[in-house]
């Protein structure tokens, strides 16, 4: 194929007519199917007249895709807020105008890798790669004809990347060669590639979206044991108090309205504090709360009995963690503390 012929145009055109314009030129060759030559991948820009050295052609039945990546979007792939982490990654230096911009390359590099051994950024853009795989299996649940399979195979990135990230890792080939990639991983959920290539191999659309769903279902469980690895000297408890403070009226509605035998707002204030409790037992690391399992419109009062255990839980969690519950017995107690 003609890749030294393209690149060396390239790095010829760019030092003859770009010398000012352009500070580097990056192979980046993980994605190509020959991936062991490196070749010209993008550019990086210094003016606007730079972005002029962009080309799009077919060379001898060959696609040729010369594009530009700015600072601010490497900083971006960096910060680890680009999908294809490898750009950067796995970018090598062809040309560079100056010691100056390759050094700036370099940091960029470090500053990813840094990010890479972040636990807390790690687990946060797990959850978001997994948050935005049920995004797209809801999207396939009403998809017709090809975007069923589409749907499908994002469902299947998006959580492979979930579990990458949880082992702090990325893809060097992006969505196609995830299953080899992941046995060099130390954890990953058991069954996960056997069911990823089942999804693959499946033909009939109603099991396909049956297995994503499944698929799902073991991320999420992983992703929960992940969470209880987080140290407990990140949470601030004082934080979760002012939490329940707030919370602590939907607990009483939840009461009252039992009283009453109010089914469907005891029902509708009961989805609110399930999701609120998912929330922090999420960012607090600690056990989820399981409430509305135990609904029932014709027993109220076990449902209660189960919330106000799950609120006594909370308490200890508070206190266990040197938080204060603001509270009074009396409006004496409050006007003598707060004037």
């Amino acid at each position: 194929m003609n890749n030294r012929l393209v690149t060396d145009w390239v790095v010829d055109t760019v030092r003859n007519q770009y010398p000012d314009d352009i500070a580097l030129i990056i192979s980046h060759s993980t994605l190509r199917i020959d991936d062991t030559e490196k070749a010209v991948s993008y550019f990086v820009p210094i003016t606007d007249r730079g972005n002029k050295l962009a080309r799009t052609f077919i060379l001898e039945g060959v696609g040729f895709d010369i594009f530009s990546i700015s600072w601010e979007r490497l900083e971006r792939f960096a910060d680890l807020k680009e999908y294809n982490i490898t750009c950067l990654a796995d970018g090598e230096i062809l040309y560079a105008r100056n010691d100056e911009y390759a050094d700036k390359f370099l940091t960029l590099k470090a500053q990813q890798m840094k990010n890479l051994k972040d636990s807390r950024k790690m687990r946060i853009l797990a959850l978001e790669a997994y948050a935005q795989a049920k995004n797209l299996y809801l999207e396939m649940l009403f998809a017709q004809k090809s975007n069923i399979r589409l749907a499908a195979g994002y469902v299947l990135d998006y959580l492979a990347q979930a579990v990458a990230f949880a082992n702090h890792a990325y893809f060097k080939k992006a969505q196609t060669d995830q299953l080899e990639e992941l046995k060099n991983m130390r954890k990953v959920p058991d069954g996960f590639s056997d069911l990823y290539l089942s999804i693959i191999k499946e033909n009939n659309v109603s099991i396909q979206k049956k297995k994503c769903q499944n698929l799902i279902c073991i991320v999420k469980e992983f992703l929960a044991e992940g969470s209880k690895e987080k140290p407990a000297q990140e949470h601030n408890y004082q934080d979760l108090s002012d939490w329940y403070a707030e919370l602590s009226y939907t607990w009483l509605r939840l009461r009252h309205y039992a009283g009453q035998k109010d089914f469907l707002k005891v029902y509708m204030w009961g989805i609110y504090l399930q999701h609120e409790l998912n929330i922090v037992s999420e960012d607090f690391g600690f056990e989820k709360q399981e409430l509305m399992v135990y609904y029932d419109s014709e027993n109220l009062e076990y449902f209660i009995h189960t919330a106000n255990e799950i609120e006594q839980r909370i308490r200890q969690i508070i206190i266990s963690g040197q938080g204060v519950i603001h509270e009074y017995k009396s409006a004496e107690e409050f006007l003598n503390e707060n004037t």
